[in-house]
């Protein structure tokens, strides 16, 4: 965001915060929370599969919201090709859902949605609701590892929607950062979550945690080989070969689809394509 941007956001809040002062303690206060709600827009965006809402309650989950026709066009047309009424979709690192909405407008498709940054998990779960995707669209706050248990949550930012965090220590694909601030968070096996909480199996797997893809990958065991596809962001790491490695042993088989740079793979399981 730019400084002149910044400048005047924060010349707008000052302004609302005066208003509100001029009736008193009490009711100011209550004006300027109702303010503040009414502030953080709705924005409605226009889709081949109708109009989708998101609650935008920061600078970064409004510019997902407005530019997500831009975004990730190829991420459209996996799920518009590949996903199919009846099929579960594991969204791991949903963000603010951007998604999981998609995939849930189209008829009888149903989604799991990981996000375990708090402040980008409420925007998620208000997105849900506000689409009326609740019945089919399960949005947990937990990050999908290799392990079960407690892991430290390192901050690139705290700001909703952003990006770049980084599970264990505070090192994501671009390498060691400064963390603005640490979030424990519960860190699941894919296939403890199925087998102890009953949460439905992925059809199709979406993964987007910015270095941590392998160990979601080696998490959902038994699991992975039973899925159709898998739809992955690779930034050429070192990671990369074993990741491969593994969903090769899994039956799956790269494409030559490719996102946007290069960083989406897509990669098929021949055994599930019925």
């Amino acid at each position: 965001m730019s400084s002149a941007s910044k400048l005047l956001g924060a010349g707008l809040a000052g302004a609302a915060r005066g208003i509100t002062r001029l009736f008193g303690r009490r009711t100011g206060t209550r004006a300027a929370a109702h303010a503040s709600a009414m502030l953080a827009p709705v924005v409605v965006v226009g889709t081949p599969r109708g109009r989708l809402r998101f609650r935008c309650g920061s600078a970064m989950s409004a510019r997902h919201a407005i530019g997500f026709l831009d975004h990730e066009p190829d991420t459209r047309w996996w799920i518009e090709t590949h996903i199919r009424s009846g099929e579960c979709l594991w969204d791991v690192g949903a963000n603010v859902g951007l998604y999981t909405l998609y995939a849930c407008a189209g008829p009888g498709v149903r989604a799991v949605s990981f996000e375990p940054v708090a402040g980008t998990f409420a925007h998620l779960a208000h997105n849900i609701g506000l689409n009326g995707f609740g019945e089919r669209a399960t949005a947990l706050c937990l990050a999908l590892s290799d392990a079960t248990g407690l892991q430290p949550l390192y901050l690139a930012s705290t700001e909703p929607g952003t990006a770049m965090h980084a599970l264990e220590k505070p090192e994501n694909m671009r390498g060691e950062f400064e963390s603005a601030g640490v979030q424990m968070v519960a860190a699941f096996r894919g296939d403890e979550l199925i087998r102890e909480l009953e949460v439905p199996p992925p059809d199709h797997v979406k993964i987007d945690v910015d270095g941590h893809e392998l160990k979601v990958l080696q998490g959902l065991g038994e699991w992975l080989g039973k899925a159709r596809t898998v739809w992955i962001e690779m930034e050429n790491s070192a990671d990369d070969a074993k990741i491969e490695a593994l969903l090769l042993a899994n039956g799956f088989a790269s494409t030559a689809i490719a996102g946007p740079k290069g960083r989406n793979r897509l990669f098929v399981n021949g055994s599930r394509m019925d």
